[in-house]
């Protein structure tokens, strides 16, 4: 699924409309046609707010539409009457033959207590205000309509996006609908990737207006969501005469001193997950109580970087969860840079001292992963967390490209790119949010890498993988923790691949 910012939303349009000879009235009843196909069923009586743009064109066509399915609709026509677009005016025009009640609201005095007491006893609004085209806060009556519909609508039903929101950012414009469904057209919007967005868009539906694939791939902004299908079809298939040499020498690095349960998760996820041989070096003063745990993978210990010699026998090496930014977790985090030509996985405290040692991040270009949250990133990037979180996509994306690796932003849709190329993955959910699930992430993400995927897919796979586990025990589950994704590897990526 193609994700595209405003300017590629209107390019798809413009070419469908203008190149392939679609009218834009025929787009808008396709829309209308979609929408009506998820809505129908979830109630009777309905308020429709109209803009006087395009996108309230739609909301009339879904309103006449609800008419004739016998619903009790109401329209709300939001804005001056006299400006109003040519198509929207088209179905105005058939909103008024059809005797549909309708009222237009062009002042803030024109709100009355009966539009309140509208909302307020519909069974759901449908909001068809603002599209994607605004790009200034909004004030006015489009302001006190929208709070109206926050303050008093049961069910709401935005159209394409939700109005007041900015589609690029995901921000809220002043003041935005609080959608509890977004009916999207075509392709998703590059600001519902925000971490902001799902109090906005709530459940978001794709409705299908008939803008041809070619076009759409001709406008490709190459940021995507990928299918269950795509997914499946990158898990490593077990050969019949495979033995455990064929399924990774990995090296997790983890742990240090004082910390060892990282180093336990990185591990155990690496062996649940298929990898052949599985080695944690770790701090001697936490091996002792390791050993006793970690019954497939070997162990070794260091007192100092100077007991660490050989590091070229391993296909994957995954370093930094639990690993300090002391001295000596810094010259072992070189060694493991200028000694080795693997492939990389790094997290947690690797990044951290990376930040502050930029000379190492030369030795990383064209075989490394990195997995920051928003924190870590924005020490990599030497900005804000805030900064990070309002431009996920184009952080991750420079400065993957800048270095030449694969960065895996995680978060709300984590973000992962080789600089070239984006991909959101939208599994995984709040469940998730406790200690351990980042470093259960890194050994998942070594393994499948060390199972002969190359560095993107085997990010791709293992994002997804991680985060399809936590959807699916969270049915039935308040919390979920690093240990129930690990207990769960092996037996879902097996149901992943007969499914």
């Amino acid at each position: 699924m193609e994700i595209l910012s405003r300017q590629g939303c209107r390019n798809i349009d413009n070419e469908t409309i203008n190149k392939v000879g679609i009218p834009s009235i025929v787009l808008m009843e396709n829309a209308a046609n979609g929408i009506i196909d998820i809505i129908k069923d979830m109630g009777n009586k309905i308020v429709v707010f109209c803009g006087i743009g395009n996108n309230g064109g739609d909301g009339l066509a879904i309103a006449r539409k609800l008419h004739l399915l016998n619903k009790d609709v109401d329209v709300i026509l939001v804005g001056d009457i006299k400006k109003i677009s040519n198509d929207c005016n088209l179905n105005l025009k058939i909103i008024k033959n059809l005797n549909i009640p309708i009222i237009n609201v062009e002042r803030e005095e024109d709100i009355k207590n009966i539009i309140i007491e509208k909302v307020a006893g519909a069974d759901y609004i449908v909001d068809s205000i603002f599209g994607i085209g605004l790009n200034r806060d909004v004030s006015g009556i489009y302001k006190h309509a929208i709070e109206i519909i926050n303050k008093y609508s049961k069910f709401t039903i935005a159209v394409d996006i939700p109005s007041g929101m900015d589609s690029d950012t995901g921000e809220a414009l002043g003041d935005a609908i609080k959608a509890d469904i977004t009916c999207t057209v075509e392709v998703m919007k590059r600001g519902f990737m925000s971490t902001n967005a799902i109090e906005l868009t709530g459940d978001i539906k794709i409705v299908n207006i008939d803008i041809p694939g070619y076009i759409k791939k001709q406008n490709s902004e190459r940021t995507y969501i990928l299918s269950k299908d795509k997914y499946k079809k990158m898990i490593p298939i077990r050969k019949k005469a495979g033995h455990k040499g064929n399924y990774g020498k990995i090296l997790i690095v983890a742990g240090s001193e004082k910390y060892c349960g990282a180093a336990f998760i990185t591990t155990e996820a690496c062996v649940r997950t298929g990898s052949g041989l599985v080695t944690l070096l770790t701090h001697k003063d936490v091996s002792s109580a390791l050993k006793g745990r970690l019954t497939e993978a070997m162990i070794r210990e260091y007192s100092s970087y100077e007991d660490i010699d050989t590091l070229g026998e391993f296909d994957v090496i995954a370093c930094g969860p639990g690993f300090s930014k002391a001295e000596n977790s810094k010259i072992i985090l070189k060694k493991i840079i200028e000694e080795t030509d693997c492939k990389l996985v790094l997290d947690a405290d690797a990044l951290n001292i990376i930040s502050k040692n930029n000379d190492l991040i030369k030795g990383l270009k064209g075989r490394t992963i990195i997995t920051p949250h928003p924190g870590e990133m924005a020490r990599l990037v030497d900005k804000t967390i805030s900064e990070v979180e309002k431009d996920r996509i184009e952080i991750a994306k420079k400065f993957a490209k800048e270095h030449n690796i694969t960065v895996l932003l995680k978060g709300y849709h984590t973000v992962i790119t080789d600089g070239i190329d984006v991909f959101i993955n939208t599994t995984g959910n709040s469940k998730m949010a406790s200690g351990g699930m980042g470093d259960c992430l890194t050994g998942i993400i070594a393994s499948f890498i060390g199972q002969n995927l190359n560095i993107i897919e085997g990010t791709l796979l293992g994002a997804y993988v991680h985060g399809y586990i936590g959807d699916e025990l969270s049915r039935n589950m308040y919390s979920v923790n690093a240990r129930d994704i690990i207990e769960e590897l092996p037996k879902t990526i097996e149901k992943l691949c007969e499914n």
